[in-house]
This record gives structure tokens, C-alpha cells and sequence, in this order.
């Protein structure tokens, strides 16, 4: 194995430790040498690697973002045209739809999104990161959508109705294991996803009395 290899399993393993350790912690409670001990990594490794627990810890929030980097809401809404109200329905589709399908995606360690849950309990420097990298520009997104589907909106309502939006779906995320406990499952099975998809977009469509089908077409005439 070449060095570059080891120097990127090395940092893998590390990176996968603290948020493993993160997740069931907080980041506040984990040591150095814990993290060294299940990656199967001296201490050393960590400061020669990270420079240091801190920016390690930026290297956990960095890959855990990393889906919503690849996949960017503005881009998953760029041929939408949100003067209309078919428009807009779809806009609200396609975001829940999406973040289900990235908080969700079952390739990526179930540590992640409890390493959200915990950086997003206090304000600190690691909850400035994820924010910057992903809550502030989905913020953004579906705001702008809130505001094409009602212009005269203010900022409070529209903060109400991005939260009432995503909330389902985080909490689904959050407190994966309560909920699949009551469910009897191991894990979300596609058919609860879906269907949780279609209740939060059905709840959403109907309040703002947009088409609940993409075949409706008699309210882009209003």
C-alpha cells in the first residue's frame, strides 16, 4: 500500500472514530486517545494528520456534510419554474423528497446523522460550520420557495413554515432509534420512507392549496 493509501485509511479510520464516538457522547466528552484507541491509531497520528482534536473534529462535520455538498438543493430546483403553482408544488416535493432520500441513504454510517443531532443542541463553533456548509443555504433555498408561493410572507412566518417542513423528516433522523423500536424494525423499511414523504408533502401542498398531483393543473389559473 502506497503512503498516500495509508495517510487516507489512517484519516478515514480516525474521522470515523470521533464521529462514532461523537455521536454517542457529544464531542465534548471524547478524549484524544480514545478516538487513537478505536481507530487503532497512536495519538500522534491525530495531530500529524489534523493538527489537533478541533480541526479533526471540522474533518467529522466536513463528511458528514459531504451528501449535501454533492447534491445541492439550488441545483435540484433549477428547471422549476416557481411563478407557477404547479411550480411551486413540485419545489416542495422535490425538497422533502430529497432530504429524505440524504438523510436516509443507506450507505452512509448511521453515525451521521446523530453527529447532526449533537452539534445542532447548543450553539459552538462546530454547529458555525454545519450551518455554513449546509443549514444556511437550505434555509435559503426553501425560503425563496415560501416566498415565491406567498410574496407578501414575513420573515418570521416564513422561518415557521421552512421548520414545520424539515422537522418531520430530522426527527425521523434524530430519533431514529425510538422510532424504529416502536415500529419493530431494524431499520426505516423504503415503504415507511415513502410513505412519510407523501404525508409531509401532502400536509405541505394542502396548506398552501397547491396541486397534490402532478397531473392537477386547475390551480395555476388562480
Amino acid at each position: 500500500m502506497s503512503t498516500y493509501q495509508t495517510s487516507t485509511k489512517t484519516r478515514q479510520a480516525l474521522i470515523a472514530a470521533a464521529g462514532q464516538l461523537a455521536a454517542e457522547k457529544g464531542f465534548n466528552a471524547i478524549s484524544t486517545r480514545a478516538i487513537a484507541q478505536l481507530a487503532d491509531e497512536n495519538i500522534g497520528s491525530i495531530h500529524y494528520h489534523f493538527g489537533g482534536k478541533e480541526k479533526l473534529f471540522e474533518a467529522v462535520i466536513q463528511s458528514v456534510a459531504r451528501r449535501w455538498l454533492e447534491n445541492p438543493l439550488k441545483d435540484a430546483l433549477v428547471d422549476i419554474d416557481l411563478t407557477s403553482r404547479a411550480g411551486q408544488a413540485e419545489a416542495i416535493r422535490r425538497v422533502i423528497g430529497r432530504e429524505t432520500s440524504l438523510l436516509f441513504d443507506k450507505e452512509v454510517p448511521t453515525w451521521h446523522n446523530r453527529v447532526i443531532f449533537q452539534v445542532m443542541q447548543y450553539p459552538n463553533p462546530l454547529q458555525n460550520t454545519f450551518s455554513s456548509i449546509v443549514t444556511d443555504q437550505e434555509r435559503e433555498e426553501i425560503c425563496r420557495i415560501f416566498k415565491a408561493i406567498d410574496p407578501g410572507m414575513d420573515d418570521d412566518t416564513v422561518e415557521l413554515h421552512f421548520l414545520l417542513l424539515v422537522t418531520p423528516l430530522i426527527s425521523h433522523a434524530d430519533y431514529q432509534d425510538i422510532i424504529l423500536q416502536k415500529l419493530g424494525q431494524n431499520e426505516y423499511s423504503l415503504q415507511y420512507l415513502q410513505r412519510l414523504v407523501d404525508t409531509c408533502t401532502t400536509q405541505t401542498l394542502l396548506f398552501f392549496n397547491l396541486p397534490t398531483s402532478r397531473n392537477e393543473t386547475s390551480h395555476d389559473s388562480e
